[in-house]
């Protein structure tokens, strides 16, 4: 064999790519690398979701139970219905609706804070020296949570009365199914939404996808 032929054999043995056993190792190697991504996102979320419940909803229950426990009245209770004519006031049951009839408002959340509403006796918390929960907009009865799929949800805090079940409840709209799956196992010890103390209305299952939106989903505030 001439000297060209052996170069040329030398030169195919040096190219001859990756073997099988090698290409596999990669694979694994990469498999582990994402698994690990995953994972890492997985954590990330859990502990987010952790952070929303002891530093932003649950606060706010305590700061309703505080309230209760200082004032005898119900936090977000500003507006009285059992008068002969119904006005500004408290008759035990929550509404957010600063001091009017009606649905919850903004202006009501706002006097969860602030208060009170005009016309009322109503207090809000910081006339008692209790601090609004920790959050991330400049509402401090909203808080935004970003889901699994990159898609931002503002979820919001208010007061209300289930006057066909006679209980005050937390009401909790804008949370994406996978959030309010989270909530619901660290409150009650399960992922129902139909059972417990943390409900989906009055007691329907979470929406099978992550990403949607579930609105009026109760914690109930009983004493």
């Amino acid at each position: 064999m001439g000297a060209m032929s052996r170069l040329r054999l030398n030169m195919l043995k040096e190219n001859r790519g990756f073997t099988l056993v090698e290409m596999a190792v990669v694979l694994i190697i990469i498999g582990v690398i994402i698994g690990a991504i995953i994972k890492g996102k997985s954590l990330v979320r859990g502990a987010e979701q952790k952070k929303i419940y002891t530093k932003f909803v649950n606060e706010w229950r305590i700061n309703y139970l505080n309230f209760y426990d200082r004032t005898g009245k119900i936090l977000g209770d500003t507006w009285d219905a059992s008068l002969a004519t119904p006005a500004a006031g408290q008759d035990g049951q929550a509404d957010t609706a600063a001091g009017a009839a009606g649905a919850v408002t903004d202006a009501g959340r706002d006097d969860l804070f602030d208060g009170p509403a005009a016309g009322s006796a109503y207090l809000g918390m910081t006339s008692l020296g209790l601090e609004a929960p920790s959050t991330n907009t400049p509402n401090n009865w909203q808080y935004k949570y970003v889901d699994s799929g990159g898609t931002a949800h503002f979820m919001d805090i208010a007061f209300v009365w289930d006057g066909a079940n006679n209980y005050n409840y937390m009401m909790v709209n804008n949370v994406p199914a996978e959030l309010a799956i989270a909530l619901d196992t660290m409150i009650d010890g399960s992922a129902d939404g139909t059972d417990g103390d943390f409900l989906f209305g009055t007691g329907t299952a979470w929406p099978t996808t992550a990403t949607t939106e579930a609105d009026d989903i109760r914690w109930k505030m009983q004493f």
